[in-house]
C-alpha cells in the first residue's frame, strides 16, 4: 500500500491514489478497491482557469545584464527565475497527475467524485512541449514518487548521454533517487556504452545492464523496485514497456518496435499508468520522451544537479558564476585538472546555455 498523507478523516470520503486518467475520468486506488472518478465541479472550474491563465511563473522576460554585456547579476537572475514569494511548495497542485493523492466521495461501489487534491511529497516534472516564452506549462510525469529508473538502450536507438545528463539534473533537483538502466544488452553495441556506464558509476550512480531476451539483470532490477514508488522513463523505443512486462508478468503493457527508417522509437505508452507490484511497491511507465526541458530550475541552480560539481561549488572567484566562460571558475579548473569529466561538463554547458536563451 502506498504511504498515505496525513489528513483529517471524513467518514463519507476516501483517500486514494490516482492510477491513470484521461478526458476527465480517473481510476483511483483506495482501501475499498479501484473507484472510477470524475472531478467535482469546483475542481473542474479551477483546472479550466489554470489552463487559461497559466503564464511564465517568473513574470515577463527581462533584458538581463548578461544579454547586454556578457555579465549577469544575482539580482537579475532572481528577477527572471525565482517564483513569487508567496509560492508554497507543500500546497496542493492545481493540475491532477498520476500518483496524486486525492480525497473522493463515493457515489456507489464503483464510481465517485474527486473533491480535493492533497499536497504532494515529491514530483518529477518537465516543461511541456507546448510551452512558449510567455506561457510556461508544467507536465508532471509522476507525483509522490521516490525513485526514477532512467532507461536507455545500448543500441537501436543509440544512447544519447546528453539527454541522460539532462534527466539526471532534473532528478537531482527534485531530490529523487536515480537508477540508470541500459537495456538491450543482447544486441551488439559500441564499446563506449561500457565506458559511459563506468563514468556514471564513478560519480556515484547505480548503473545496471538488462535484456528482456536473455533475462540478464531482470532479477536485480525487480529487487531494486521493491517497496519503492518508481517511474520508468527515457527515450522512445528503448524497451521500457517490455521491461515492465518482464518484471511484472500480466501487466500486458503494449510494446512497440523501433522504426527501421529513422532508427527512432515509436511511442507505445501514451501516458503514465501506476501499477502495484506483486513483490511490493508501485511502478509507472511513462511515454517515451524525445525532448526534455527543465521545469522551474533557475540556471544558477543547475550546477547543483551535477553531483560531481558539488565539492567545487562556492569556490569560484565570483559568487554569481555560471561556470560557463567566467574567469576564476573552480568548475572549469576542475575540468582542466580532470577532476570532472569533460563530457559531463559539456552537457552542463549546453543545458545552461539553452536555458538562458
Amino acid at each position: 500500500m502506498l504511504h498515505q498523507p496525513d489528513t483529517m478523516k471524513d467518514p463519507d470520503t476516501l483517500v486514494g491514489v490516482v492510477l491513470n486518467g484521461a478526458h476527465g475520468i480517473y481510476d483511483v486506488h483506495t482501501d475499498q478497491g479501484i473507484i472510477r472518478c470524475t472531478l467535482r465541479g469546483k475542481l473542474k472550474k479551477a483546472f479550466a482557469a489554470s489552463r487559461s491563465t497559466k503564464s511564465n511563473p517568473y513574470g515577463p522576460k527581462i533584458k538581463t545584464k548578461r544579454e547586454i554585456d556578457g555579465s549577469y547579476s544575482v539580482h537579475q537572475r532572481q528577477q527572471k527565475n525565482t517564483p513569487p514569494q508567496n509560492s508554497n511548495e507543500t500546497a496542493a497542485p492545481i493540475r491532477l497527475s498520476i500518483g496524486d493523492y486525492v480525497k473522493i466521495r463515493p457515489i456507489d461501489a464503483q464510481t465517485g467524485a474527486i473533491e480535493e487534491i492533497l499536497p504532494r511529497r515529491s514530483a518529477l516534472s518537465r516543461k511541456d512541449v507546448g510551452s512558449t516564452t510567455n506561457k510556461q506549462i508544467e507536465h508532471t510525469l509522476l507525483a509522490n514518487l521516490d525513485q526514477v529508473v532512467l532507461v536507455f538502450a545500448t543500441t537501436h536507438p543509440n544512447p544519447h548521454f546528453g539527454l541522460l545528463d539532462r534527466y539526471l539534473m532534473i532528478c537531482e533537483s527534485a531530490e529523487l533517487q536515480v537508477l540508470i538502466c541500459l537495456n538491450k544488452l543482447d544486441l551488439p553495441h559500441e564499446s563506449d556504452v561500457e565506458d559511459a556506464a563506468a563514468r556514471y558509476r564513478k560519480i556515484g550512480y547505480r548503473v545496471m545492464f538488462t535484456s528482456t531476451q536473455t533475462s540478464v539483470g531482470i532479477d536485480e532490477l525487480r529487487t531494486a523496485l521493491q517497496e519503492h514508488t518508481s517511474l520508468f522513463t527515457g527515450p522512445s523505443g528503448v524497451g521500457k514497456s517490455s521491461l515492465v512486462n518482464e518484471i511484472e508478468p500480466g501487466m500486458a503493457i503494449r510494446t512497440g518496435l523501433v522504426s527501421d527508417q529513422t532508427g527512432k522509437g515509436k511511442h507505445t505508452t501514451t501516458g503514465s499508468q501506476l501499477y502495484p507490484l506483486s513483490n511490493g511497491g508501485w511502478l509507472a511507465d511513462s511515454a517515451g520522451i524525445r525532448a526534455l526541458a527543465a521545469w522551474n530550475i533557475p540556471p544558477e541552480e543547475m550546477a547543483q544537479g551535477f553531483i560531481e560539481f558539488r565539492p567545487f561549488l562556492g569556490e569560484c572567484e565570483y559568487s554569481d558564476c555560471l561556470h560557463v566562460d567566467e574567469e576564476g571558475c573552480a568548475i572549469q579548473q576542475a575540468v582542466e585538472e580532470e577532476k570532472i569529466d569533460e563530457r559531463r561538463y559539456n552537457s552542463y554547458v549546453r543545458i545552461v546555455t539553452e536555458e538562458e536563451r
